[in-house]
């Protein structure tokens, strides 16, 4: 009866195990998500990068591979119909998305974050707003431009994909806007 007891704890903790990890974000991502959030850190200090679902990221790649499969958009147009896809439901109105996509041959998890951070951090070592896809539409209630800046907590959405014989992964990066602090 004690076997039967120990056995049922074991299988009770593997299923419970198993269903944090439903509808969570992958491990890969997750592993992106620290080391970007390592880099984010050197731009603010009080920076935190959260992995969620690929959510935003499959709606990104399906506008990327719309008008034909074995071919990337050119970036300017495919930047600009992500921003259509991903901000027309405006539920994303009050927070800024950086996109950056690349392909993964020979690409580890801190070159990946390395290939994010460059899109969200500017030359001047922090983070630069205007590099995000929807920078001018963004608002804090009646605050926008340079009246508001990126907050603390960035959240990831990654997803592999392929294209012709290459094979890809699109980032989509979020991150609430606040307003900035007088001084």
């Amino acid at each position: 009866m004690k076997m039967a007891k120990k056995l049922l704890a074991v299988v009770l903790a593997g299923v419970m195990a198993v269903s944090m990890l439903t509808g969570c974000a992958s491990i890969s991502s997750r592993r992106v998500a620290d080391e970007l959030e390592g880099m984010l850190k050197a731009a603010n200090d009080k920076a935190t990068v959260k992995a969620v679902d690929d959510d935003l990221a499959n709606k990104a790649v399906k506008v990327a591979k719309q008008d034909n499969k074995d071919a990337l958009k050119e970036d300017a147009a495919l930047k600009a119909a992500v921003k259509n896809e991903l901000t027309k439901d405006n539920k994303l109105g009050d927070s800024y998305i950086w996109i950056a996509y690349f392909a993964t041959k020979d690409v580890n998890k801190t070159v990946k974050a390395q290939n994010i951070a460059k899109a969200l951090i500017g030359t001047d070592g922090k983070i630069n707003t205007t590099k995000a896809i929807n920078s001018t539409d963004v608002k804090v209630g009646d605050k926008s431009g340079n009246q508001i800046e990126a907050g603390n907590k960035f959240e990831l959405s990654m997803k592999a994909f392929k294209v012709g014989d290459t094979d890809y992964v699109m980032v989509v990066v979020t991150c609430k806007a606040q307003v900035k602090a007088a001084g």
